[in-house]
């Protein structure tokens, strides 16, 4: 079903694409690079923390990898590939670990019956590789 409300803007996670509602420290292509998440993130932007190698269609977890969003939506998608997890908070609450298995694909990362505007936090482990967000 096609949400009526508006809702957080399809995001992506490779610098080919501008970093588009990007709100971390200075983002460097094509190297691992420690980052450093602001404590809250502003409604539809996005930040990383810890290390991560940004590629210019997708971004691969190093260590220590967390990505804030702060999104409007019933529904987060997110294109991930690589091998590994990836833990799912909202608004402090752990919600689950999400095992992330080879072939580049969507997986559903959040699913409520209500329009959430919230602060999703994801930790990852080394290798996992985001692409991008959809929202619902």
């Amino acid at each position: 079903m096609t949400p009526t409300e508006l809702t957080t803007p399809e995001t992506y996670l490779g610098y080919d694409r501008q970093l588009t509602g990007y709100v971390g420290s200075k983002a460097l292509p094509n190297v691992a690079h420690d980052y450093k998440a602001p404590e809250d993130v502003s409604q539809n932007s996005w930040a990383l923390s810890g290390r991560w190698r940004l590629g210019g269609e997708h971004t691969t977890a190093v260590r220590a990898a967390e990505l804030a969003l702060h999104f409007h939506a019933k529904d987060v998608y997110l294109v991930m590939g690589g091998h590994g997890s990836v833990g799912v908070s909202v608004d402090g609450h752990k919600l689950r670990t999400i095992a992330v298995k080879g072939i580049d694909r969507l997986y559903t990362v959040v699913t409520r019956p209500q329009l959430l505007d919230a602060q999703l936090r994801l930790s990852f482990t080394p290798g996992v590789s985001v692409y991008s967000f959809t929202f619902g």
